[in-house]
């Protein structure tokens, strides 16, 4: 997904949710998302990530309840990124509720974005419903290919899918202000944590269809880790 339809798919879910229904409302929110998540720069969690969540949300729309809050939830919950904070998530949804203020939002939507927002810390499972589908919609990369074909990938550049291999070495990057040491520990933590539940993915949909992937995916992290390999 390019940048131009990025902004368009940003046009359209102001006009949706906001009650202003101005251009200006538009532009001003997305040079603002632009600016949260290109400072600082990150080399996994930026807006190719969020490309990939939406077009992964457009496979399985159906199963959201207020899909418009999801989506929402999408593009804002990770606008806030400092890899060295443990807060990221509140403060993403703080700017959500701020971009969703200027719009002229309901309350309502904006406590309903808040919520999903905090499941994508991922730190206990999530409720039901559209909680499940955000939180499964963000680890989808958990399964995808160690090295996506030329096919798979898209070819490169711009909305090209990312492979796990890639992904775990974006993350490294992000925590490069971390040694080795510390980072496989922390790393292999959370990978652990992932692999004790009964579920990686809480909705049918995703557990059926992408939880033996991330298993495998998980482990064979975990056994690159052990040996020290980081790239």
């Amino acid at each position: 997904m390019d940048s131009v339809s990025l902004r368009n798919r940003w046009d359209s879910l102001c006009a949706r949710v906001g009650a202003f229904k101005r251009v200006e409302e538009s532009d001003l929110t997305f040079d603002m998302l632009l600016a949260l998540y290109t400072h600082p720069a990150r080399a996994y969690h930026n807006l190719d990530h969020i490309a990939q969540v939406l077009a992964a949300f457009d496979d399985v729309r159906g199963l959201a309840e207020d899909k418009d809050c999801v989506e929402f939830a999408i593009w804002m919950h990770d606008c806030v990124y400092i890899a060295e904070r443990p807060d990221n998530e509140e403060r993403s949804a703080d700017a959500a509720s701020m971009i969703a203020g200027l719009l002229g939002c309901t309350p309502e939507f904006i406590a309903h974005v808040r919520s999903l927002i905090a499941v994508t810390r991922h730190s206990v499972p999530p409720a039901r419903g559209d909680w499940a589908l955000i939180a499964d919609l963000d680890l989808a990369i958990l399964a995808a290919p160690w090295e996506p074909s030329p096919q798979e990938a898209g070819g490169g550049g711009a909305g090209a899918v990312m492979g796990y291999n890639a992904y775990r070495k974006a993350i490294r990057r992000e925590f490069a202000f971390a040694t080795d040491d510390q980072f496989i520990a922390g790393r292999t933590a959370f990978l652990q944590r992932m692999l004790e539940r009964d579920r990686v993915f809480h909705t049918a949909y995703f557990h059926q269809r992408l939880d033996r992937a991330a298993r495998e995916n998980m482990e064979r992290e975990l056994d690159e880790l052990a040996k020290g390999r980081l790239e």
